[in-house]
């Protein structure tokens, strides 16, 4: 049974964010990922492989991607105020992504973050992963 979506998105409006989540929320922990990257933004990653994320852009001009390390995930962050909303990764099952729990509005619905270490786990490793994990995802850019 799918959840209220939940929404959220980035400080100045370009980027939204809607979490359709087939668990509660307090059942699912965010996970806070220990690479310099995610610990600069201040991320937590929230997901549910059976539920849907969408990313809508107002333009494209707003949205900004960011890789690193292997490449494979793309981060999404607003190139006008800057915040990190989601991550992002496209193979062979489609789009899967996770968003940054502290862009949500109801952030306070899920538990404290745990820390986990991706960065340790091979690419092939990190992309089996995100394919258990992570959320299929729709990428809405407006012209």
């Amino acid at each position: 049974m799918t959840q209220a979506p939940l929404h959220g998105g980035c400080h100045c409006g370009h980027l939204s964010i809607e979490l359709s989540l087939t668990q509660a929320p307090p059942s699912l922990q965010p996970r806070a990922c220990d690479c310099a990257f995610c610990t600069k933004h201040g991320a937590a990653w929230i997901s549910d492989p059976a539920g849907v994320l969408v990313i809508a852009a107002r333009n494209r001009d707003a949205l900004g991607e960011y890789r690193q390390g292997s490449g494979s995930a793309r981060f999404l962050h607003c190139r006008d105020c800057g915040v990190l909303v989601a991550v992002m990764h496209e193979g062979e099952e489609g789009l899967r992504g996770a968003a940054n729990v502290r862009c949500l509005d109801d952030a306070a619905l899920f538990g404290e973050a745990v820390t986990v270490s991706p960065q340790q786990l091979a690419k092939d490793d990190k992309i089996a992963r995100w394919v258990r994990l992570w959320t299929p995802t729709r990428l809405r850019i407006a012209p």
